[in-house]
């Protein structure tokens, strides 16, 4: 019980933030908390024990349980689903614990307890209270949940609309486009769609606020993990979710749309991904380096597959991480390491199987150095270069054109605050451990993807997301070298973290610029620079005066993780975010009450597997095509219905076109401009002949008519029944 009691703080911490948030009851968190550890933790914890072991502790055991869990769970959910009894999911994460109740009895036990340190506990317990209530008092709070909100960040909407079509079929189909494959990395919705179908919780009270909250208690746990594994010291893994946790603090005091990276509200797909990736690493450390048992295969492919399934970041990752230590086991030995060689090929499989079939939204990539640069807000006053992302050729064009010092200066601002936490850990260069060139092949393939792909939505920043606990890896494996070279490693470490971490307040003076011009923030972001590296050099001279040992990189290492915070504080200041906003109320986003009222009623009054055809697929509501932006998911996120056509911006047709006609891929015309036509003849020419169509070729039931996309033909009320109305929306009843 002493060693539970810490993990209070975070529980109390997220039923404080709920009621603050006011949305959600009581009923609905205790169902999600004993969903989550019933039928994901628990089943999975005993799976992994008895194809391998026990870490020796309960945390570390249902960290990695979890992920292995929902993989388990997300096994059934395909089963089920597919068969159609998705009410009936509750029976296979049971069908473990049965099974274990009568045979594995002993796996509800640790057999050889190795506890750690109740610091450890209370280190990581701490970090996960500050995520917790970085989520819910900050983003959470921000991203208000439909119908309570007036504006909604278009990817929720979206991620709402895969969710509902998750818990009707697989393979699922596009939402927004009937009939039509969905190509995504969809294996984090499908968990929120288990969770739905068991707990018959809505799919918004799922997405919007709770499946997030387990998961980044589970991020923390893994990259704790992770770095003790490797370092085999266990206050590195309160280093690595310290440093997980701190920059999300700035939510609590400052307007942001999301969590700080590697972890994500907006991107379920890369939280997730990121727990399966380093998951499946921990496991491919014991059984490559540690002599594992060859059971571990069970376990490592099926989280490997849900990890490709999550991110396409994730497996190329994995792969240069076996690769690069098989290479260099083959250059120190002078033998071919089969098993690594196998491994590698393994995962390559893996990839592509995953690449081809559930990965997809990687359509309009490109390869072009530096590209990331382009997604800086000060990018175009440092270099005089307006060129959007995906345009160009291999070479930044800024880079090209003989901006070599704008571009340097800020591609070194971004290695020191904005990533800083990414590449701390290459600190592990020269080990010769084969662990440590595994940590180096994943985070240079993290940077790698970063530098050199080219994405229209910058997703390429998700491969060093991706790396990001592999980096605090190798960082707490470095430190912990230099701490112990000195003689007195933990008290030193702890005072060269808090030290580390309390020159982030000075930061404050570097964000009082404000955002009025561009030539300004150029000036806020060479601040910044050069306050990290002042107060770096500073502090390294304080150290190596003061104490006159050895240890020095290791302080060095702790610094550059503690520059994360500085992250938000940029991002606000370059914005002129100053002030925490009470909701997300970004104008282009703007859902009006009819239409959302509209929109409950419709998935009330409609069948899951009913087809809708509506001209809701541009935001703002009311801009005509062309130059509309068309993430528009009102009737197939709200409303949870397939429609003939909605938003088409995210799928991999229309972001192939990325650059077409000097626009972006959100703003292109409908790669299925014959759908469009004949939704809007069905809304503004009805003809009998028209709705016959709809129902006959797509199966279409209903129509959502939002007037102020255009008119609704006064004719539509002799041809099909009025169901309802409200504002400035109607909708009818086509018939069976």
């Amino acid at each position: 019980m002493k060693r539970a009691a810490p993990w209070l703080l975070p529980i109390l911490v997220a039923v404080g933030g709920f009621v603050s948030l006011g949305d959600v009851g009581f009923g609905p968190l205790v169902k999600y908390a004993v969903y989550f550890a019933g039928a994901i933790a628990l089943p999975g914890t005993l799976l992994l024990r008895a194809a391998w072991r026990s870490t020796g502790n309960w945390a570390e055991d249902l960290g990695l349980g979890s992920v292995v869990g929902a993989t388990w769970q997300l096994i059934g959910w395909a089963i089920f689903t597919a068969l159609g009894w998705q009410r009936w999911l509750i029976v296979w994460p049971a069908l473990v614990l049965i099974g274990f109740a009568l045979v594995g009895r002993q796996y509800f036990r640790i057999a050889e307890p190795r506890p750690l340190p109740v610091a450890w506990t209370v280190g990581l317990a701490v970090s996960a209270a500050v995520m917790v209530g970085a989520a819910t008092f900050g983003v959470m709070a921000y991203h208000p949940m439909p119908p309570y909100g007036e504006a909604y960040y278009p990817d929720l909407l979206y991620h709402l609309s895969m969710v509902q079509e998750l818990t009707r079929t697989v393979p699922p189909q596009i939402p927004q486009v009937v009939n039509e494959r969905l190509e995504y990395h969809w294996f984090a919705n499908a968990d929120m769609a288990a969770a739905v179908d068991v707990t018959r919780l809505t799919p918004m009270v799922v997405l919007f606020r709770l499946w997030v909250l387990p998961w980044l208690v589970v991020s923390l746990l893994v990259c704790a993990t992770l770095a003790r594994v490797v370092s085999r010291t266990w206050w590195t893994g309160v280093l690595a979710a310290l440093a997980l946790a701190a920059p999300q603090l700035f939510l609590l005091v400052d307007t942001s749309v999301n969590l700080a990276p590697p972890v994500s509200l907006l991107s379920p797909s890369q939280t997730f991904g990121m727990v399966a990736a380093v998951t499946t690493s921990i496991l491919l450390i014991n059984l490559l380096f540690k002599d594992g048992s060859h059971w571990l295969w069970l376990l490592i492919v099926p989280v490997a597959v849900v990890g490709g399934g999550s991110k396409p970041t994730v497996l190329p990752l994995l792969v240069a991480g076996v690769g690069l230590a098989a290479l260099y086991l083959l250059v120190t030995t002078r033998r071919l390491p089969w098993r690594l060689i196998g491994t590698t090929v393994a995962l390559l499989v893996v990839g592509a199987i995953t690449f081809l079939t559930v990965a997809g939204s990687t359509s309009g990539s490109r390869l072009q150095f530096l590209a990331v640069l382009k997604s800086l807000p000060v990018y175009t006053a440092a270099t005089g270069d307006k060129t959007q992302p995906g345009d160009g050729g291999l070479i930044l064009p800024a880079l090209a054109h003989g901006e070599v010092i704008g571009t340097l200066s800020l591609l070194l601002g971004l290695l020191l605050t904005l990533q800083a936490m990414s590449w701390a850990g290459f600190g592990v260069v020269g080990r010769k451990d084969p662990i440590a060139w595994f940590l180096l092949g994943a985070m240079i393939a993290g940077w790698a993807g970063y530098l050199l792909i080219d994405h229209p939505s910058v997703s390429e920043s998700y491969f060093v997301y991706t790396a990001a606990p592999f980096s605090l890896a190798g960082a707490g494996w470095f430190a912990a070298t230099s701490a112990r070279a000195s003689g007195r490693p933990v008290p030193i470490a702890i005072a060269a973290f808090v030290l580390s971490i309390g020159y982030a307040g000075l930061i404050v003076w570097a964000r009082g610029v404000p955002a009025a011009s561009t030539g300004r923030q150029l000036w806020l972001s060479t601040r910044m620079l050069l306050v990290v590296l002042g107060i770096t050099l500073f502090l390294l001279l304080v150290w190596r005066l003061t104490l006159r040992q050895a240890g020095g990189g290791m302080f060095v290492v702790l610094v550059l993780l503690s520059t994360a915070p500085i992250s938000s504080f940029l991002q606000s200041a370059v914005r002129g975010d100053t002030e925490k906003a009470p909701t997300y109320r970004a104008a282009r986003w703007w859902v009006y009450p009819d239409e959302a009222e509209a929109a409950l009623w419709l998935g009330q009054h409609s069948a899951p597997t009913d087809v809708v055809a509506t001209n809701t697929w541009c935001r703002p509501a009311g801009l005509p095509a062309p130059g509309c932006d068309a993430r528009g998911y009102l009737v197939s996120g709200i409303a949870g219905r397939r429609t003939l056509i909605e938003g088409w911006a995210y799928t991999n047709q229309a972001m192939a076109k990325q650059g077409d006609g000097g626009r972006r891929y959100t703003e292109q015309p409908s790669p299925w401009p014959d759908r469009v036509a004949l939704t809007n003849q069905a809304l503004t020419a009805p003809t009998a002949e028209v709705l016959r169509r709809l129902r006959d070729e797509y199966g279409v039931r209903w129509l959502y008519a939002d007037t102020r996309n255009g008119p609704a033909a006064p004719a539509l009320d002799q041809l099909a029944v009025r169901r309802h109305s409200v504002g400035k929306v109607r909708i009818y009843d086509l018939g069976e």
